[in-house]
C-alpha cells in the first residue's frame, strides 16, 4: 500500500535560486485535550497532529486547536524511525514529521503496515512505506494513468497489473499531516505492481489519488535515517519486490545462448574434420554348421591419431534373433576389444494393429583405438539360422552424441534458475487477491523503469 489518499500541497518556491534544504523550524504547542507537549515541524502546511500522550488528533487549521477525535494512546505503535528524525535519502534531505498505521481485513484477518511521512520545505512530502519488513519509498502522482486491457493500468511506459483492492483503515497516527486524519478513516485502495515500481489508486466518496512506490532494499531506508537497531526482518515476497533472479535470468539466457552456439560449432568443426573412413566391408551366413565357431576377418588398418572404431551390423532378421560376440584385435600388440552385440526383429498385428520392436541394423562405438593392423574375431549365435549379416568396420566416425549431451548439461543451471525465478514469482502472487494469473515475467521485472514524478 501507498501513501494516503489526499494529494499533499505543493510547497511554495523561494524566489531565485533555491538554496540547499534546511531543517524545518520546529513550533511548540501544547494539547488541548492532556496539555501536552506537541512539537509542529511542517509549519505552514500541517492540518492535523496526533498526541503520543493521549491519543488526541488536533486540527491545526485554525488557532483554536480543536480536538477532532482520539485513539487509545495505549495501544503504541513504536516507528523504526522516530520522531523529528532527519536523513538523506535518495540525495534529498528529509525529516520525519509523521507517522500511521493502516490495516485491511481479509477473511477475518487483519494485516497492518506503516506509513511515515517525510517532509522537505523545498520538495514537499514524500512516504516511507514498510510491511513485513520490506519497504517503499512513495510519492504522489498528477498524472492520470492509463487503463489497459485484463485489469491493468499503463503509465511512464511501465504496464502495471492488478495485484490486490482492499478497503483500508487508520488504526494509528503520532505526529503530523497535511489533511485532516482521523483513526477509523477509510479509503477504497487498488495497488498494482510492475516491480519494483507499486501504483495505488486511494478513492474516498470525495476525490481520488493516486501514488508511486518504487522498492527500497530495507539497508538504504535504515542507512538514510541512522537507524542502528530495530529494523524488522524481511518476512516473505512483497507485492513490488524484485526478483533477486531477474538479471540472473538474462545473464543465464545470454550465456546459455552463447554456449549453444559454441557446442554447436564445436560439434560441426569435429564432424567436418572426421576422417568416417571404411576400413572393412564383409557380408556372412551363419548356418547351423557354425555353431560354436568363430569366423576371423582378413587384417585391416586404422590409420591416424587414436580415435574411435564404429562397428556396423545389418541383418535380414524377421521375427528372430541373433548374438554375436566380437573381438577387435591388435594384431602387433594382442590388445583386444571385446564386446557382444544382439541383434533382434520382430513385428505383426495385434488386434489389427501393426507393430514391431527392435531393429535389424546394429551399431557398436569403441571409442579410443590407437592406430595399427587390427582383424575382427566373429562369433554369433541364433535359435533359428540361417541368417544373413553384414559387418562394415569405419575409422574415425564422426560423433553426434556430444550436441545432444552438451545441451542438456547447458540446460541444467538455467533450468535451475527459472524454477527458483518461478518459485518467487508464485510466493509473490500468493499474497495477492487476484491470484497468479498476473503474474508478470522476469524480463518485465528486469525492465521495469524506477521513473517517478
Amino acid at each position: 500500500m501507498a501513501g494516503n489518499a489526499p494529494p499533499p500541497p505543493t510547497p511554495s518556491p523561494a524566489p531565485g535560486k533555491i538554496p540547499a534544504p534546511q531543517a524545518p523550524s520546529i513550533k511548540a504547542l501544547q494539547c488541548p485535550n492532556c496539555a501536552g507537549s506537541l512539537q509542529v515541524r511542517g509549519l505552514g502546511q500541517t492540518t492535523t497532529i496526533a498526541c503520543a500522550s493521549c491519543g488526541s488528533v488536533v486540527d491545526m487549521s485554525n488557532d483554536d486547536l480543536r480536538v477532532i477525535s482520539t485513539f487509545d494512546a495505549k495501544l503504541t505503535r513504536h516507528p523504526v524511525i522516530p520522531l523529528g528524525t532527519r536523513g538523506t535519502l535518495r540525495g534529498e534531505k528529509y525529516e520525519l514529521i509523521g507517522f500511521m498505521c493502516r490495516a485491511i481485513t481479509v477473511d477475518s484477518t487483519d494485516y497492518e503496515w506503516s506509513e511515515y511521512l517525510l517532509f522537505n520545505p523545498y520538495k514537499g512530502f514524500r512516504w516511507l512505506t514498510e510491511y513485513n519488513g520490506h519497504w517503499n519509498d512513495v510519492k504522489t502522482i498528477t498524472a492520470q494513468p492509463e487503463e489497459g486491457a485484463n485489469q491493468t493500468i499503463a503509465y511512464l511506459n511501465n504496464t502495471y497489473n492488478v495485484f490486490q483492492i482492499a478497503e483500508a483503515r487508520v488504526t494509528y497516527v503520532l505526529g503530523e499531516f497535511y489533511w485532516q486524519i482521523e483513526v477509523g478513516e477509510k479509503t477504497q485502495v487498488v495497488d498494482y505492481v510492475a516491480p519494483p515500481l507499486m501504483l495505488s489508486k486511494e478513492s474516498t466518496t470525495n476525490e481520488t489519488a493516486w501514488s508511486l512506490g518504487e522498492y527500497i532494499e530495507p539497508a538504504e531506508v535504515a542507512e538514510a535515517f541512522a537507524v542502528k537497531s530495530g529494523m524488522p526482518n524481511r518476512v516473505g515476497v512483497y507485492g513490488n519486490q524484485p526478483s533477486p533472479f531477474a538479471a540472473k535470468s538474462k545473464l543465464v539466457r545470454r550465456a546459455f545462448t552463447t554456449m549453444v552456439l559454441l557446442a554447436i560449432l564445436v560439434q560441426i568443426g569435429t564432424c567436418s574434420i572426421a576422417q568416417n573412413a571404411k576400413v572393412f566391408e564383409h557380408a556372412y551366413r551363419f548356418t547351423q554348421q557354425d555353431r560354436g565357431k568363430a569366423q576371423v576377418t582378413e587384417p585391416f588398418a586404422l590409420a591416424g591419431h587414436t580415435s574411435n572404431v564404429v562397428v556396423e551390423t545389418t541383418t535380414n532378421l524377421e521375427n528372430r534373433w541373433i548374438y554375436l560376440n566380437l573381438a577387435l584385435i591388435n594384431m602387433d600388440t594382442g590388445q583386444a576389444y571385446d564386446f557382444g552385440r544382439e541383434v533382434s526383429y520382430y513385428k505383426g498385428v495385434d488386434d489389427g494393429e501393426s507393430w514391431s520392436e527392435g531393429d535389424r541394423n546394429d551399431e557398436a562405438v569403441l571409442p579410443s583405438v590407437p592406430s595399427g593392423q587390427y582383424y575382427l574375431r566373429i562369433e554369433a549365435e541364433s535359435e533359428t539360422p540361417p541368417v544373413d549379416y553384414q559387418v562394415r568396420v569405419y575409422r574415425d566416425a564422426p560423433s553426434y552424441w556430444f550436441l545432444p549431451l552438451a545441451l542438456l548439461a547447458l540446460c541444467v543451471y538455467p533450468v535451475v534458475v527459472w524454477l527458483r525465478s518461478r518459485s518467487f514469482e508464485s510466493q509473490r502472487w500468493a499474497e495477492s487477491d487476484r491470484g497468479s494469473t498476473s503474474t508478470s515475467s522476469d524480463d518485465d521485472d528486469d525492465d521495469s523503469s524506477s521513473d517517478s514524478e
